[in-house]
C-alpha cells in the first residue's frame, strides 16, 4: 500500500496519453481521445453489455471481471500510446515489437503495487490479451467498437472502417462459448448497424428530435 499513491499518480497519464492510432483513420491529433476517456467508455459499454446479457437473473458473464478488464487492458499504452490497427494487421512484425513494448510498459507500472495486487493485475491483462475467456471476449468486443462509436462521433466514413467491424469485431461473438450470450450480443449488433453505423454524429438525434413530451408535473414537483 506504500506505493499505491505513485501507482495513481503514474495513472494520471491516461489523460494526456494520446490513442495515436487514431492518426491513420484521418482524425486530427486535437481531435483524438485519450486513454482515460477510452477506457470508461469501453468500461461502461463492457457493464452494459453485460447487464443486458444477464437481464434475466442468469448469471452468462461475471460483469465485475469484465469491468476490471475493460479498465486495465490498455494501460501498456501508457508510456508511448498504441498502434494503428490497419497497421498492426499490415505488418505483424512491427506488432510483436508494438506487444512487447506494451509487455514492458506493464512490469514497470506494476512494480509499484505490492506482490498480490501486481499478480492481479497481470492475470487480469493477460486474460485480456489471450481473449480465451467469455470474459475477456466481451471487454475486447466493448474495446473494439468503442473505437467505432468515436469514428462515428467524429464523423470519419470509410470502407476501411466497416470492413474491420465486419471482419474483426462482429466476429468475435462467435467465440463465445454461452450461445444464449452470443444471440443477445447479435441483438446489440444489430442495435449498432441500424442506429449507428454510417451515420456520424448522432446525440443530438435522440436527444433534441427523439418523440415524446415531458410531463410538467413530474418537473414542477422536482423543483419543489
Amino acid at each position: 500500500m506504500h506505493n499505491l499513491p505513485k501507482f495513481i499518480s503514474i495513472l494520471q497519464i491516461t489523460r494526456e496519453q494520446v490513442q495515436y492510432g487514431y492518426l491513420l483513420a484521418g482524425v486530427n491529433r486535437h481531435e483524438t481521445s485519450n486513454l482515460a476517456e477510452h477506457h470508461y467508455l469501453v468500461t461502461m459499454l463492457g457493464w452494459m453489455l453485460c447487464e443486458y446479457l444477464n437481464e434475466d437473473g442468469g448469471l452468462l458473464v461475471d460483469a465485475n471481471k469484465v469491468m476490471r478488464l475493460c479498465l486495465i487492458h490498455d494501460l501498456g499504452e501508457l508510456f508511448g500510446g498504441d498502434m494503428a490497427a490497419p497497421l498492426s494487421r499490415k505488418r505483424p512484425d512491427i506488432k510483436a515489437h508494438a506487444q512487447a513494448f506494451e509487455r514492458g510498459n506493464m512490469e514497470i507500472l506494476l512494480s509499484f503495487l505490492d506482490g498480490g495486487v501486481s499478480e492481479t493485475l497481470h492475470t487480469l491483462w493477460e486474460e485480456f490479451e489471450e481473449k480465451k475467456t467469455d470474459e475477456a471476449i466481451i471487454a475486447k468486443i466493448a474495446d473494439l467498437t468503442e473505437t467505432h462509436f468515436f469514428l462515428e462521433h467524429r464523423n470519419v466514413q470509410n470502407s476501411q472502417k466497416n470492413l474491420f467491424y465486419r471482419d474483426y469485431i462482429r466476429p468475435l461473438a462467435d467465440r463465445l462459448s454461452n450461445k444464449v450470450a452470443y444471440e443477445r450480443l447479435q441483438v446489440f449488433f444489430d442495435g449498432f448497424e441500424e442506429h449507428i453505423q454510417d451515420k456520424g454524429f448522432t446525440p443530438y438525434r435522440w436527444v433534441l428530435e427523439s418523440p415524446g413530451q415531458i410531463d410538467n408535473s413530474t418537473s414542477a414537483n422536482s423543483r419543489e
